[in-house]
Parts: structure tokens; C-alpha cells; sequence
């Protein structure tokens, strides 16, 4: 039986409810309710049903990853992504965390739906993520639908709320590959660039993998503004500051980028990549073309 996965987006989104007319410019500390995380939707299409899979996280790479593992598990079995299925959350949640995650960005958290239903969350969440995701069912996240749901997830009397939607990844299955588009967030900026990963002879590439890839690319760009924050910190501390990372992180954040190039480098020794317009700076040179 075969399997298709439509078009997987990731969205960066945020919510601000407030009580009556909003402040400005500063909106975020006045709402009564902020409501942040990144939101991948795909359809998950086998045997003439279609299931609409949302992943949500804390940050976009493990997002990315979990979402990869569950297109895995679809593939692998349909029925699996069935609300009273016996999936291995745990393993599955965990084989997405880095060493860095877990010591340094305890913030982080998974969670997992289909067609509104869920089936996963690594720790409790606010109520309202649910609710949207009951009443959305893998659909768009909008202001009528927020305003119409207020009242459910948040004791205010008028309704008043900011919504933004981006997004930051578009990726789909071809006859030759996969291909990706990405925007992502350089020094306050929106910056695009896609990539395309060819089939390699008679076998198609796993959009799992290439989802990882991804990923990656994301996660070592987070850590290259991450490490020139740190080298900022080190010339103020020359200077009399203090240091506002501890030698652990520092020591943390150069294996996991040393990790990531090398994780990049063997993809691209593995795989045919061609990037448009052009491969983002912070990539290994060696894989810049």
C-alpha cells in the first residue's frame, strides 16, 4: 500500500491575546495570554485516507526532527499514527535531542497531533494548544478562528490579539528528489535560500533525511549567532564584564558545531545538493560548491 506525504510546512507562530485595546509598540509583556511555538502540518495520505499531521516544539531544528521521525513511522506502518497505537514516544523524543539540548536548553518541548487528535507532549502544555489543534484539525491557524476560541482559553472580556504566522521551511517529495525552501532569521533579517536533494540511482531519498538536513542547517546557524555572542561576551570580560556563559556552554556549543559541519560534510559527500541562490555562509566551506 503505498504511502504519500504532502507538502510539509513549518511555521513560526505567535499569539497575543489581550484584554481590550493593546498597547504598542512593545506588545508582548501587556498580553494576557502570549501563546510561541513552531507548528510543521503535512497530509499523510494511504489507502484513500487522509490524515493531517501537526508537530510542535520549542525550537524549529528539533521540531524538524520529530516530524521526520513520524513521516518514518507513517511510511513504515499507517496504522501506527492511529490514536491507540503503541509508538515509543519516549525514544522517539529523546533520539531528537542533542547533548546540548539536553544540558543547556531545558526549555525544550515536543508534541504531536493528527487531525486534531494528541498523541504526544513532552511535557504539560497550555490548554489553548490543544483547543487550537481540536479545532483546526491540521488546518490553518487564524485571527477568526483565535477570536472565536478566546473565550475557551483565556479569562479576559474583550477580546483583542495579535497573530503572526511565517513560514520558515516548505519541503516536498518529487520524481527526482526532494526539494526544500528555507527562511530563516540572520542578525534581525529574513534571509532565503533552497536546496534540492537528488534521488540517488534507482532508490529515492527519505524526506526524513532530508528533514534532518534541514535541521541541521538550522540548528548550526542558531549556534553561529550563538558563538559570536560569546566571542562579543569574551572581549567585554576583557574589558572588566562578566561572563554571561559558563565554560561548560562555551566548551558545549564548539562540539556541537564541530558535530553539526561534520554531520553537513557527510550528507553532502552522501548526496547530490544544489542550493539556490546560494548556500548560506555559515555552511562548512568545504560544501559551499
Amino acid at each position: 500500500m503505498a504511502q504519500d506525504v504532502g507538502t510539509l510546512t513549518l511555521y513560526r507562530e505567535k499569539t497575543l491575546f489581550f484584554d481590550g485595546a493593546h498597547p504598542g509598540p512593545d506588545l508582548e509583556p501587556f498580553a494576557r495570554l502570549a501563546i510561541r511555538s513552531n507548528r510543521v502540518v503535512s497530509a499523510l495520505s494511504s489507502g484513500g485516507k487522509v490524515r493531517r499531521l501537526v508537530v510542535r516544539g520549542h525550537n524549529i531544528p528539533t521540531t524538524l526532527r520529530l516530524a521526520g521521525r513520524l513521516v518514518d513511522v507513517f511510511k513504515a506502518d499507517p496504522a501506527a499514527l492511529d490514536g491507540d497505537s503503541a509508538i515509543d514516544w519516549q525514544t522517539l523524543s529523546d533520539a531528537v535531542l542533542s547533548d546540548y539540548d539536553r544540558g543547556f536548553v531545558p526549555e525544550t518541548w515536543l508534541a504531536a497531533y493528527v487531525d486534531g487528535t494528541p498523541l504526544y507532549a513532552s511535557r504539560p502544555l497550555h490548554p489553548a494548544f490543544d483547543a487550537l489543534e481540536a479545532e483546526t484539525k491540521g488546518g490553518e491557524v487564524n485571527e477568526p478562528m483565535l477570536k472565536r476560541l478566546a473565550p475557551r482559553i483565556v479569562d479576559i472580556r474583550q477580546t483583542r490579539l495579535r497573530h503572526e504566522s511565517r513560514s520558515a521551511v516548505v519541503m516536498n517529495e518529487s520524481s527526482d528528489g526532494v526539494r526544500c525552501a528555507v527562511i530563516d532569521r540572520r542578525r534581525g533579517k529574513d534571509a532565503a535560500f533552497s536546496f534540492h536533494v537528488q534521488n540517488p540511482p534507482k532508490k529515492r531519498i527519505r524526506m526524513s533525511a532530508t528533514l534532518s538536513m534541514a535541521a541541521d542547517l538550522f540548528e548550526l546557524q542558531n549556534l553561529y549567532a550563538l558563538a559570536e555572542r560569546v566571542q562579543r561576551a569574551l572581549a567585554e570580560v576583557k574589558g572588566g564584564g562578566a561572563l554571561p556563559f559558563s565554560l561548560d556552554q562555551v566548551e558545549a556549543i564548539t562540539t556541537r558545531n564541530t558535530q553539526l559541519a561534520a554531520l553537513i560534510q557527510a550528507f553532502h559527500e552522501t548526496h547530490a545538493v544544489r542550493y539556490r541562490p546560494a548556500p548560506p555562509a555559515y555552511l562548512p566551506v568545504s560544501v559551499r560548491g
